[in-house]
């Protein structure tokens, strides 16, 4: 149950970087017992936790088992209601084997506020190396996922003008599979209450599935990918100069209610703000490069 926790506070110099609320390896929970950290709960009272195994690890010696034995753990988001949030974790699916999830709107569960789901891996056997999520903005969507090798799952949702607009993007094995934009809410339009947690549910007798790292971060990119393209920005006299080695697209700033201060499509690998107008304060700046989009925080 490692954690790490950090405070980002930007002054004069800014730089995009994945400030992590928290990170969970599996390691620190003794193995075959209950991974019940409190970054994880049960649906209801003795609904049940994962379990800690050693049978697969994608990094070190143990992952999280959620079998075919009715447990009903849920990984606790925090109920976000503004910000930019990237969470992410690895999958492991054995052949012949299920795997289930939801996104639900707040923690704790009481009566459930499904947001997005039912989320299948492998749907009863039928379907091997093919998932589904039944219940998006965008309907019924279909991925692939590869069984018996350890995959990346991410989402990257953007609370950043508050949950009513709130948007989401949603990867499998590193392929979108909600594209970023997409609503952050059910095929209904029912907005969520928050990001409240992943619900990994044993649906059945042949749910056998491993998760292990898991990070919840403030921030709304790979930003493995957005560091490779160079961008680095600093602040001089009330304005925001940002550079990158890849055509930055488009700049736009938000203030702490969400409120968009600034927008501007750039198309160049170099762009200055001019924030001198602005109120001192906490600003989002969100950038596209080549389409990927990140997202920091600076402090005028």
């Amino acid at each position: 149950m490692k954690k790490n926790y950090f405070l980002l506070a930007i002054l004069s110099f800014v730089m995009v970087t994945m400030n992590a609320q928290w990170v969970d390896n599996i390691e620190e929970y003794a193995t075959g017992n209950a991974v019940d950290g409190e970054n994880f709960v049960e649906w209801g009272p003795g609904a049940g936790y994962g379990t800690s195994s050693n049978v697969y690890a994608f990094d070190g010696t143990q992952s999280m088992l959620v079998g075919g034995d009715g447990v009903d753990p849920v990984v606790d988001l925090g109920n976000k209601i503004f910000g930019t949030w990237y969470f992410s974790f690895q999958m492991y699916v054995p052949s012949d084997k299920e795997a289930y999830m939801n996104v639900q709107g707040t923690v704790p569960i009481a009566g459930g506020e499904w947001v997005i789901g039912d989320w299948y891996f492998n749907q009863g056997l039928l379907s091997p190396n093919v998932g589904t999520i039944s219940d998006t903005a965008l309907g019924l969507v279909e991925f692939d996922f590869p069984h018996d090798e350890w995959f990346k799952v991410e989402l990257n949702v953007d609370i950043s003008l508050g949950i009513a607009l709130a948007t989401v993007e949603i990867k499998v094995n590193g392929s979108d599979v909600v594209p970023a934009g997409t609503a952050f809410t059910n095929s209904g339009g029912t907005t969520a209450t928050a990001l409240g947690g992943i619900n990994i549910y044993s649906v059945g007798p042949n749910m056998e599935a491993y998760f292990d790292d898991f990070i919840l971060a403030d921030s709304i990119m790979d930003t493995q990918d957005f560091a490779t393209k160079g961008f680095r920005s600093a602040m001089s006299n009330g304005t925001l100069t940002m550079r990158a080695q890849e055509n930055i697209n488009s700049v736009a700033v938000y203030n702490m209610l969400g409120q968009q201060v600034y927008n501007a499509n750039v198309n160049a690998m170099q762009s200055s703000v001019d924030m001198s107008n602005l109120s001192n304060g906490t600003y989002i700046v969100k950038v596209n490069i080549n389409g990927t989009e990140g997202s920091v925080k600076v402090i005028r």
